[in-house]
């Protein structure tokens, strides 16, 4: 008797290929969309050729429903992949591009795995890994890291900083010279400069971002809270695939 599953594992800490948890699924943002599973009484571990060879016959009797899983994991890595920069700013394009699919076949198991592998070298996010300073600080240390699971769309009260011209340069300068302090709706990357002086340096004004939206995880959005649908949507073909994989392995 063969039987579909249709799970998807909650993301692992997405950046981090050594599996630190975050609540989103397995280690490096693994989906499983699908498995193919034929029920068994005994497990055995098979070599590399014999594996290949099991695998070729899971083509050969279940073609129709490999193809299936591999259509849905296909559109969910599609789908991220067009929407991506649809409320994210486009920097380098890596992030959106990567996102991709793969299959894998393990005896009689099928599996559609949607994934990200952009990287980037970033702070570690694993606190087992942060160093205390003898001065009580902590020190993250730097490390390659899947990052794109932890990019998120702008929050609702998202705002950029706008490098200032001349004139509204010395504007800040002159309030500042007068009260002590810069105006709210500016902010300096330094109050004092190279020499020591008590002056801003760096001095952008705060705006509004104009793609603001709802703050939340884009693989969390584009991926993992689409995969029941995308599933649903092809079980009726995935029983008839599976109902004729079934008549052919009994012949």
């Amino acid at each position: 008797m063969v039987a579909h599953e249709a799970r998807a594992a909650q993301q692992a800490e997405a950046r981090d290929t050594e599996g630190t948890r975050t609540g989103y699924g397995r280690p490096g943002g693994e989906s499983f969309l699908g498995d193919l599973v034929a029920n068994s009484s005994a497990t055995v571990t098979l070599g590399p050729e014999l594996q290949r060879a099991v695998d070729q016959l899971v083509r050969d009797v279940a073609g129709d429903v490999v193809a299936i899983v591999e259509e849905i994991a296909n559109d969910l890595a599609e789908g991220a992949r067009r929407q991506w920069y649809d409320n994210v700013t486009k920097r380098t394009g890596e992030s959106g591009e990567s996102n991709d699919y793969r299959l894998e076949l393990r005896g009689t198991t099928v599996r559609g795995i949607v994934y990200n592998d952009a990287q980037q070298v970033q702070r570690s996010r694993k606190k087992s890994e942060w160093r205390l300073t003898p001065y009580g600080g902590q020190v993250r240390p730097r490390k390659l890291q899947n990052y794109a699971y932890y990019v998120r769309r702008p929050g609702p009260f998202s705002k950029l900083l706008r490098g200032l011209n001349f004139e509204e340069y010395r504007a800040a300068m002159s309030y500042y010279r007068t009260h002590g302090d810069l105006p709210t709706n500016l902010q300096a990357r330094s109050m004092t400069d190279a020499k020591g002086r008590n002056r801003p340096v760096g001095i952008a004004k705060i705006t509004v971002n104009p793609a603001h939206y709802d703050g939340k995880n884009l693989w969390k959005v584009l991926v993992l809270d689409r995969r029941k649908a995308a599933i649903d949507g092809r079980l009726e073909d995935l029983d008839k695939a599976m109902q004729a994989s079934a008549d052919r392995f009994s012949k």
